[in-house]
């Protein structure tokens, strides 16, 4: 009993309560993840039909946008370049150069995104691409 106040608290309450609320309140946090979440990094190269060939299709999808918008991006860039320094500068030209380089990655990605969506039984037949090493 506790001097004073009458009460007498059992040990559990003192120590085995706080332990117990840990654990309960972790366990929440340790829950399965859904369907939606990634299930760990992607191998990109790969054409193993045993792959989830639709994520990865996705994935270059997502890449091959962002790219189209980056080069959109630099094209307007070129643009302004080209009324502050004129046609023949080298900012206009780098610019172009990069620019021309995202929409050609981004081709590509939708490319790859193409040979994916085949392999993941999807419609049309999509040529497998060439795994050369640069």
């Amino acid at each position: 009993m506790r001097e004073g106040t009458g009460v007498r608290r059992s040990r559990f309450v003192t120590a085995g309560l706080p332990v117990f609320l840990l654990a309960l309140v972790s366990s929440g946090c340790g829950a399965p993840k859904s369907q939606m979440e990634p299930k760990g990094p992607l191998d990109m190269t790969t054409l193993d039909p045993a792959q989830d060939h639709w994520r990865i299709a996705t994935a270059y999808t997502h890449e091959a946008t962002a790219m189209r918008q980056k080069a959109e991006e630099l094209f307007k860039r070129a643009a302004h370049y080209e009324r502050l320094f004129g046609a023949d500068s080298e900012w206009v030209t780098g610019t172009k150069l990069l620019a021309q380089f995202y929409e050609d990655a981004a081709r590509e990605r939708e490319r790859l995104a193409e040979v994916h969506v085949g392999l993941a039984g999807g419609h049309g037949s999509v040529p497998v691409p060439r795994l050369d090493s640069r």
